[in-house]
């Protein structure tokens, strides 16, 4: 039978974008066939401003103080996906820390915190910088997760893979064995992970790690003694953000996902005092401009000592703020898609969304606990706060097989569901807590636009397959 219907339950994977989004992108796409991609960017350059202050809207940055201006690219850059956002950020904050200690003889040891619940892209590139930099400059650094939270069910403790606050309090307190809160370089916490509803306390987190660095004599100016970053890129489009509330040094999100814009968009906020004081671990002449060209080279040709501070070499400026985390080449179509994509959730008004994704998520919850042989992930903790996610398994199925099956129409009903096989690879750290093993979880990720038939369809359909597998 022909899909006639395609539900879309992977919007925490590649939400389908609106029309408006599509018009947008096209648009431009169509003028760069006209003119070329360098003057339609000349001609799109009010339009892409505007994306940059739609971005700070979205999230609570920035306000006009005394009477000037805000200037979001101070504080926002336009990067190509999360990941590359929070990278960027990550590797330039821990490098200023390092520089910090390379002076001194006694090089102590230096520790990035994670929340259990870190997606494997962060978990990744904080070791191999940990294992990377203690080879190459004598300086220890160590990666410590932080513990979740326990939820008691009879005999049994199981974690929640939310942050546990008293934990935290406990390391910053400096009342932890082998932890010395002097030591902590940063604290990275993913506010929704990939693998489940559970959402983390970004903004009590920010109020324990300012109240701390407000205590601690700061090593230098504008630095924070401890950076804190967060990995918005499940929440961000589903949940209210707030930068100023949360107080985080810098914040990474993509457009792919709830946001609904195109792939291969995404933003980084970093507050501006705290750009300002960063060198970016990769640049180019956009972020890092030449001010001064070098003298004139030797007879041979040759150019030499580019490194030299003297007249001889070449001299450099950073851009200031977050500008310096931008390079010279972008996907300007894909931008003005995320602009446009950011104007609909505002127009929409993120309250109204989230309240719709989490309504969604519970409703879907308590539907599937009610299917045999379907286990909910972490169905017990309705005490925490929950959002549009739903993750769960089938007793004595490959997730994979279900999920191809759900998505390619065999049962006469005309629909075709989309939603994601999220490994167990994709949390390394929670999955370790619960016990998990390698075992592979469906999740379904409902936004705003879907609806409560589209559910009953689901579980119905999901129902259906169960069945035919369990009569082979």
């Amino acid at each position: 039978m022909i899909c006639t219907r395609q539900v879309h339950f992977n919007n925490a994977g590649a939400s389908p974008s609106p029309k408006h989004v599509i018009d947008t992108t096209i648009e431009h796409m169509r003028l760069e066939s006209e003119v070329g991609a360098y003057r339609a960017a000349e001609l799109a350059c009010d339009k892409v401003e505007r994306v940059y202050k739609s971005v700070a809207q979205l999230i609570g940055a920035g306000n006009n103080i005394g009477g000037f201006e805000y200037n979001a690219r101070n504080e926002i850059a336009l990067t190509e996906s999360a990941t590359v956002s929070w990278t960027r950020v990550f590797y330039s904050m821990l490098e200023r820390k390092e520089r910090e200690l390379m002076p001194r003889q006694d090089k102590q040891e230096m520790i990035i915190l994670v929340s259990e619940a870190e997606y494997a892209a962060n978990v990744v590139a904080a070791v191999k910088f940990a294992r990377d930099h203690t080879k190459l400059t004598g300086v220890k650094w160590r990666v410590v997760g932080i513990p979740s939270s326990f939820i008691t069910n009879g005999s049994t403790r199981i974690s929640t893979g939310i942050v546990d606050l008293e934990s935290l309090r406990s390391i910053l307190d400096g009342k932890v064995d082998d932890i010395n809160p002097a030591s902590i370089a940063m604290i990275c916490i993913t506010h929704v992970p990939t693998n489940c509803h559970i959402v983390n306390p970004i903004s009590e987190i920010g109020n324990m790690i300012h109240d701390f660095n407000k205590k601690e004599e700061p090593n230098n100016g504008s630095l924070p003694r401890i950076f804190y970053l967060v990995d918005a890129c499940q929440s961000v489009g589903q949940l209210v953000i707030d930068v100023k509330h949360i107080q985080c040094h810098a914040l990474a999100a993509t457009g792919r996902k709830y946001l609904r814009g195109p792939r291969g968009t995404g933003f980084l906020y970093v507050q501006k005092e705290t750009a300002n004081a960063l060198q970016p671990s990769h640049v180019d002449h956009t972020a890092a401009p030449v001010v001064r060209v070098m003298a004139q080279p030797s007879n041979k040709g040759v150019c030499v000592g580019l490194e030299e501070e003297s007249e001889r070499g070449l001299l450099h400026s950073y851009q200031p703020g977050a500008a310096r985390f931008e390079f010279w080449e972008a996907n300007i179509a894909a931008r003005l898609g995320l602009g446009a994509a950011i104007d609909v959730s505002l127009a929409i008004g993120v309250d109204k969304i989230e309240k719709l994704c989490s309504t969604y998520g519970q409703m879907l919850r308590n539907r599937l606990v009610e299917i045999d042989r379907v286990n909910v992930y972490r169905c017990n903790h309705h005490e925490h706060t929950m959002c549009g996610i739903v993750t769960f398994w089938c007793d004595g199925i490959e997730a994979l097989t279900v999920k191809e099956r759900l998505q390619n129409d065999d049962r006469g009903d005309g629909c075709c569901f989309h939603l994601s096989v999220v490994p167990a690879t994709s949390t390394p750290l929670d999955s370790s807590r619960t016990g998990l093993g390698m075992k592979q979880l469906l999740r379904a990720s409902l936004s705003y636009f879907n609806t409560e038939a589209e559910i009953f369809l689901f579980c119905k359909a999901l129902q259906s397959i169960l069945h035919s597998i369990a009569q082979q």
